[in-house]
């Protein structure tokens, strides 16, 4: 309660607020009356029309209760006390009749200078320190406040000592009157249940009320918002105090109040309340009901109002559309109240939701199913809770929706389908590759619900040998295993209480013993599906004794509400158990053996005698019904104990199951003792498992439980035990078992019931999928379907083709999937909503700055959501790394966090996504450095800080990518996962080669273009870095390249030592070269490369030929006989022929070709060449003789005839050079002379040289250019 400011009685009111006014807005123009309170006063301002005077009267109803004290007017008021105004203007404190019997003079009071104001102070010591006092006055004797007095007075309220809770709470209250009196307790349940899923979404933990509880100040004060899914019967006996209660909870801590429909307007037996039926509507929501009927076509629509209550709705917006239904509507009483959406019936308006404030912000509905169809409901919360601007709830999935899928495997209990004859595939081995898709494709689980089977001799049985290895596989999946009953009932609303029992007790503990031998392990089944129609309440609560949660049948629009998950009222509910170790697993024994335990080896349990004798896994055939193992109780072991502690006066009832040991005699009798006495005596009668139950009282201490032979027992034949379970009774309703009703169709109600194709079905899923998502904040989906669907198994055997498709299926998962939905299964979703409501939220916002507290031991799946922050994200949180845009992610046992928002996210390492359904364990980081474990499977998206030139190393996990900044992490199978991230300093690479000098001297031999290998080795290469090389300069770096991956240097040409091309002409090339590591560090060496003179040599090939190559210098090669090859290469080379057809190869240099004898073939290459004939038998006239150059260049390269006499006469004495005859093709004249023409050659344009040495007119010698020359003398060394 807030402080007020202190009042001064001066007529003045300047420090009293609207808030103050507790007239409702009732009273005659010009007049108001105010009230407040300090630890030592009340404070009444009244304003009037006219000069307050004599006879003025205001009567104080101390104990709230109008049938005691005095009776205005003989029937009004119920006044211990009145203020009344004497002559003189003095205001006196009197019991009984105006001014008769004076209690305290001349009260203090305060008086405007006109009269029309009068403040008075009453101390509250003089009328008994009431919390609160009803209030009617009468001014002059003739205006009356209210204007009837049998209208509700008016109230201030004292300060009540009660600090309200700081954190952010939620009220959901269950009305068994109202329960009573709705037109099915089951709807009641379901829409009590819808609400509890609507105030989750709005992020808030809640707690359940009763009726009772609605009568405790300090148990409201608890609270931010009451949430009354229906509250319009309430004990009459009880409505003034609750509504007393109610209205000084939300006028003095501004508690909001949410309801739908008529609030607290009848009584248990239905008649209308005394009075104004609806005076309670009116005092606590400043509503009323001002019309309905039925049937009619209603369209609700959302509006503005002014108040931001259902802001995700564009203004007129349809919420919903209803056909043929009931209706009602309601109004504002004051005026006050802001139109939040309306219904249209027969072209009138009417408003169907309400924003008001009376205390708290307040939101009522026209009608249940306005409230709880459309996802309005945690909306109002949010509201009532919150207000508008930003605010953070705490949601129970990372996720944007949850998806729980309900597999009802009806197939299950007919083993001829599971198994057909003939090695033919069965159900499962149809379903199980489509259930391994889903979860590759879309990471999706659910819940798979079996039935056992009664009847071997129809096939009507489960063959465990097979079914077991099936359903392994499902759980290693990571899917649930729960019952779906024994036999499969078609109605079981028609079933016993222990029929009830063997459905879903015995099968549940048939398929736990089964499981636990296939798994080898401890197996226990958490949840039931129901078979068949849909099941009422009382089924429900009579199922939920056997298991902890159940998924009954279809809820939604039309046939219940959507959403009904949530704590179900169960009566004479079951507590928690007390026994350690009933079913002896926790025991060390072989497999299929026996063994004697001493004290301490069986957890919970004491022996006596020889120890505990414990037998596993149906050793002498004995089947356990919990888990493996059972226990012995002989003659020898005497007895097993164990200690337990109750509540005193408590009702418990103690059950175990028991046999006799196959072959034993009647001495196998034991005795159960409770606290020394013994309460019963069992004598087995065969060796077949059978329950027992007892009830026992406890007596608030540690009771002991004991179970003993009898005496005479032999040591051979005793008792087998197991499954022995201590539960407290707990009296009247209880809210501590979750139930979860599919809100989405079943596949069998589309297609087996209502006839659709398999197109229209999955049609028909995706509008309800449209509608259940509309507007929730986080929207849960429970989907029902049967093994049979998207096996398109023949169910009847009638060979006909399946109505139903995979692709309905799959296609509604993948638009699950696409939403952003988190698959769980059904327990993991009933463990979430027990979680949640368990939890505690603090909450503060100043400015941008958003602190929460969570309070849990189980939130490490849950999440942290902003809301109302605009285009704002999550900038940092202190301390804390794991969040996205919005949501803070949690671990498992919550704490403080310190939010900041802003335009971006600050750059430090967080993790942004984690995989569906993991356990957030811890995070630890500095910004940088990170790290988190994890309970799950999956990937991790994770955004790193900007590293700069740093490297990140990453254990526990696989980098499965890394783009930018942002890696995705697969931690891998499902398990715990600690996984670290650290930055490491990047280290410039380190030269290995050439010693790792930074100046290095090296020698090469010229006309070679590889110089050394750069290698460096890099500290950071286990972080994915990599080393490349580059020229970093010298003076001769433009001569070098270098390979960026090898690192091999090289010059670009060849260097030749004849002709250096260095800068400073030594052959000496300066060159650095670069170790360069992908953050840009590097490491320089500068080489000095001396290229060394190379000689040239003298090869002469072998008799038969062969080739020659030789150097980049100046080579001599000659053939010997038969052809050869010579490849003179780099240098002035002198290539000489022989006897056979050679070919020669000048390449670079200035070369010299002889080709001698046969037909030879000359090509100079690059360089200045000299084609050499010394005889006129060195190239001859014909094809087969005459040599052939290739690739003479006119004007470099020369044809040296000169080694040949051009005249051989006699006459002729010396050595003649020859003449080039002018034109082409002359003829011979004389010796000497040299003529050229044109031919053709192969098709080839050839130039001919022919020479004379004789005055014959025919050639001696001739030579081919290939090519087309117009020839001079210059082309000759003549």
């Amino acid at each position: 309660m807030l402080a007020h400011a202190p009042i001064r009685l001066d007529g003045s009111l300047n420090e009293w607020s609207l808030d103050d006014r507790i007239d409702r807005g009732v009273l005659p123009t010009g007049y108001t009356l105010s009230g407040t309170s300090d630890t030592a006063n009340f404070y009444l301002a009244l304003t009037s029309a006219t000069a307050i005077g004599a006879n003025t009267t205001v009567w104080l109803n101390t104990d709230r209760n109008a049938a005691t004290g005095y009776q205005v007017f003989g029937f009004a008021g119920g006044a211990e006390y009145n203020v009344n105004i004497a002559a003189d203007g003095t205001a006196s404190l009197y019991s009984g009749a105006a001014g008769q019997t004076l209690v305290a003079a001349n009260l203090q009071i305060g008086r405007s200078t006109d009269g029309k104001t009068l403040e008075i102070q009453i101390p509250k010591s003089a009328i008994g320190s009431p919390q609160a006092i009803d209030v009617i006055a009468d001014v002059n004797d003739s205006v009356f406040l209210p204007g009837s007095y049998s209208d509700r007075p008016f109230t201030v309220f004292g300060d009540s000592g009660i600090v309200p809770d700081a954190g952010k709470r939620v009220a959901i209250v269950y009305s068994e009157t109202t329960a009573k009196n709705y037109f099915s307790e089951t709807a009641y349940g379901q829409l009590f249940m819808a609400a509890q899923s609507q105030v989750t979404q709005a992020g808030l933990p809640f707690d359940i009320l009763t009726e009772k509880d609605l009568t405790s100040l300090t148990t409201l004060a608890k609270y931010d918002t009451i949430v009354f899914p229906s509250f319009r019967n309430v004990d009459a006996a009880q409505a003034s105090l609750i509504t007393n209660t109610l209205e000084q909870a939300t006028k003095q801590f501004g508690i909001g109040l949410v309801a739908a429909g008529e609030f607290m307007t009848n009584a248990a037996d239905n008649s209308a309340l005394p009075g104004d039926s609806y005076a309670r509507m009116k005092l606590l929501f400043d509503a009323t009901r001002v019309g309905g009927g039925f049937p009619a076509d209603v369209t609700v629509k959302a509006t503005d109002g002014g108040v931001g209550v259902f802001d995700n709705f564009a203004q007129g917006e349809v919420v919903r559309d209803y056909k043929g239904v009931g209706w009602t509507a309601i109004t504002s009483v004051s005026g006050q109240g802001a139109t939040i959406a309306t219904e249209t019936v027969g072209g009138q308006t009417y408003a169907a939701a309400l924003a008001t404030q009376t205390g708290g912000r307040n939101v009522i509905f026209s009608s249940e199913a306005v409230m709880a169809d459309s996802n309005l409901l945690w909306q109002a919360v949010d509201y009532a809770t919150n207000g508008n601007g930003i605010s953070v709830g705490l949601q129970m999935t990372r996720e944007k929706a949850i998806v729980a899928a309900r597999n009802d495997m009806d197939q299950s209990q007919y083993r001829d389908e599971v198994n057909p004859a003939n090695d033919a595939a069965g159900i499962y081995d149809k379903m199980l590759p489509i259930l391994d898709q889903w979860k590759k494709d879309y990471g999706f689980v659910g819940s798979y619900y079996v039935n056992v089977g009664n009847n071997p001799a129809v096939e009507e049985t489960t063959d465990w040998a097979v079914s077991g290895a099936y359903y392994k596989k499902l759980l290693d999946m990571g899917n649930e295993l729960g019952t779906h009953s024994y036999t499969h009932p078609a109605d079981t609303n028609l079933l016993t209480p222990t029929q009830v029992a063997f459905e879903f007790g015995q099968s549940k503990a048939v398929i736990e013993a089964e499981m636990s031998k296939i798994l080898g392990r401890a197996f226990t089944i958490t949840g039931a599906a129901v078979p068949g129609a849909p099941e009422g309440i009382v089924t429900s609560q009579e199922i939920l004794k056997y298991v902890d949660y159940l998924s009954g049948g279809y809820s939604g629009v039309g046939a219940g509400y959507p959403g009904a998950i949530g704590f179900i009222p169960v009566k004479s509910a079951v507590g928690p158990e007390l026994i350690v170790n009933g079913s002896f697993e926790q025991a060390p024994v072989a497999a299929n053996a026996w063994r004697i335990n001493g004290n301490g080896q069986v957890a919970g349990w004491t022996g006596s005698r020889d120890g505990i004798e414990v037998w596993n896994n149906g050793f002498m055939g004995v089947k356990p019904t919990a888990g493996l193992n059972v226990v012995e109780v002989d003659a020898m072991n005497g007895a097993l104990t164990q200690a337990v502690a109750t509540e005193a006066g408590k009702t418990y009832t103690l059950s175990f199951d028991y046999a006799g040991r196959p072959g034993a005699l009647p001495s196998s009798t034991f005795e159960v003792v409770w606290n020394g006495n013994v309460i019963a005596t069992v004598a087995p009668t065969g060796s077949t498992m059978t329950a027992k139950s007892l009830t026992v009282t406890g007596t608030g201490g540690n009771d002991t439980v004991q179970f003993r032979a009898v005496a005479g027992d032999t040591d051979n034949f005793g008792a087998l035990l197991d499954n022995v379970s201590l539960k407290s009774l707990v009296n009247g309703t209880s809210f501590n078992q979750v139930y979860i009703a599919p809100n989405t169709s079943f596949d069998f109600t589309l297609v087996g019931f209502q006839g659709k194709t398999a197109e229209q079905a999955a049609a028909a899923w995706a509008t309800e999928w449209n509608q259940l998502t509309a507007k929730a904040e986080v929207p849960v989906v429970v989907w029902p379907w049967h093994d049979y669907g998207p096996t398109l198994w023949d169910t009847d055997n009638t060979g006909q083709p399946s109505r139903y498709s995979l692709a309905m299926f799959t296609d509604w998962i993948s638009r699950a999937a696409a939403a952003g939905s988190e698959f769980v299964t059904l327990a993991d979703l009933a463990e979430r909503t027990a979680a949640i409501a368990k939890s505690t939220l603090t909450t503060s916002v100043v400015g941008n700055v958003v602190t929460a507290t969570v309070g849990s031991g189980d939130a490490g799946r849950f999440a942290l959501d902003v809301d109302g922050q605009g285009s704002k994200v999550i900038q940092k949180v202190a301390g804390w790394y794991a969040y996205d845009d919005q949501k803070v992610f949690l671990p498992t046992t919550g704490g403080t966090f310190t939010i900041t928002l802003g335009t971006t996210a600050d750059d430090v390492t967080h993790i942004t996504d984690l995989p569906m359904r993991s356990e957030l364990k811890t995070v630890t980081g500095d910004g940088r450095s990170l790290n988190f474990s994890l309970v799950g499977e999956g990937k991790v998206t994770v955004d790193l800080a900007a590293s700069g030139t740093d490297w990140t190393t990453i254990t526990g996990a696989t980098v499965a990518s890394r783009v930018g900044d942002v890696v995705t992490l697969d931690v891998g199978a499902n398990g715990t996962h600690d996984v670290g991230i650290t930055y490491v300093a990047n280290v410039a690479p380190v030269l290995t080669s050439n010693g790792g000098r930074a100046n290095v001297a090296l020698s090469i031999a010229e006309n070679g273009t590889a110089v050394t290998t750069i290698a460096a080795s890099d500290a950071n290469l286990a972080q994915g870095d990599r080393v490349h090389y580059a020229l970093g300069g010298g003076a001769d770096a433009d001569r070098f390249s270098i390979d960026a991956t090898t690192g091999v240097l090289k010059f670009i040409a060849a260097p030749d030592f004849e002709a250096p091309l260095d800068r400073g002409g030594d052959n000496v090339y300066d060159v650095t070269v670069l170790a360069i590591d992908e953050r840009g560090a590097s490491v320089a060496q500068a080489l000095a490369v001396r290229v060394a003179d190379v000689a040239g040599v003298t090869l002469k090939a072998s008799i038969y030929g062969g080739t020659l190559n030789g150097t980049g210098e100046n080579d001599n090669l000659s053939a010997t006989l038969l052809k050869a090859t010579l490849n003179g290469l780099g240098g002035n080379d002198m290539l000489t022929g022989a006897a056979g057809e050679d070919t020669l190869n000048g390449g670079d240099g200035n070369d010299v070709l002889v080709g001698l004898g046969n037909a030879d073939r000359l090509t100079g290459g690059a360089g200045n060449d000299i084609f050499r004939l010394t005889s006129t038998r060195d190239s001859g006239e014909s094809k087969g003789t005459r040599d052939v150059i290739t690739d003479f260049q006119q004007g470099q390269d020369r044809i040296d005839l000169s080694m040949i006499d051009a005249n051989a006469s006699l006459r002729a004495p010396g050595d003649q050079a020859f003449t080039l005859m002018p034109g082409v093709g002359g003829k011979f004249t004389t010796a000497a002379q040299l003529r050229y023409s044109y031919v053709m050659i192969d098709r080839v344009e050839h130039t001919m040289i022919e020479g004379t040495t004789d005055t014959g007119s025919g050639a001696e010698f001739s030579l081919a250019l290939v090519g087309h020359f117009n020839l001079t003398p210059s082309d000759f060394m003549l």
